[in-house]
């Protein structure tokens, strides 16, 4: 199955769900973050990720993604694990300076996410497995960065606070899923390569597929 960017659908991001990254920014989730990417916020693998000439301190951020294959909507863990069709990757490229971080920097609170969401700061890997009958399959996985060839992540999928069914159905809480929608299911964090002078970031999930984009400062 092949993913193009005009054929994704929705594309819904998850933040806070794995434990590494709730410890490194010292929080506690009831529940994962959601926000909607918006279309040109997509690319594919070997598209280039464009850095706007403000953004700093840009981290990588390799993520299991769940790509739905029929409509679901408030949707039971069981219904939810079932209207996966397949995995793929993405890529969560996050501007963590301090433009246009928290609104209020004496209030550590999220009240945007404009930091994710610039023109192609979501890259997706076009191949997409198809989903692997046993839901144990994907909680021990290698979740991996490099940037320029240095490694600048390094998780495991044993590591998530939130099962992947539990992490769906919550979005389907929240928003309608339909097919070819595809859920980022969020990364282990603690980016220790910032991109903003790099050439080339690739993310790899081990038994899922590798995706590499150039980049460039605009």
């Amino acid at each position: 199955m092949q993913l193009t960017q005009q054929s994704v659908g929705k594309f819904v991001a998850l933040g806070g769900t794995f434990t590494t990254h709730q410890e490194e920014d010292n929080n506690t989730y009831r529940w994962p973050d959601l926000w909607v990417v918006p279309p040109e916020g997509v690319i594919s693998e070997d598209e280039t990720i464009q850095l706007p000439d403000r953004v700093e301190k840009v981290k990588p951020g390799s993520e299991i993604t769940a790509v739905i294959g029929e409509d679901i909507h408030r949707a039971s863990e069981e219904e939810a694990w079932d209207a996966i069709s397949g995995f793929t990757v993405s890529n969560d490229v996050t501007a963590s300076g301090d433009w246009p971080g928290w609104s209020d920097p004496d209030y550590g609170m999220i009240t945007g996410v404009g930091y994710k969401i610039f023109p192609t700061f979501s890259p997706i890997l076009s191949e997409v497995v198809p989903k692997h009958e046993s839901e144990d399959f994907y909680y021990d996985l290698d979740v991996k960065v490099t940037v320029d060839g240095e490694k600048a992540v390094s998780g495991n999928t044993s590591q998530l606070a939130f099962s992947i069914p539990e992490m769906v159905a919550f979005a389907s809480e929240i928003v309608e899923l339909h097919e070819n929608d595809v859920i980022a299911l969020g990364d282990p964090g603690g980016a220790s390569v910032f991109l903003d002078d790099a050439a080339e970031v690739t993310c790899t999930i081990e038994s899922i597929g590798k995706l590499t984009n150039p980049i460039e400062r605009l």
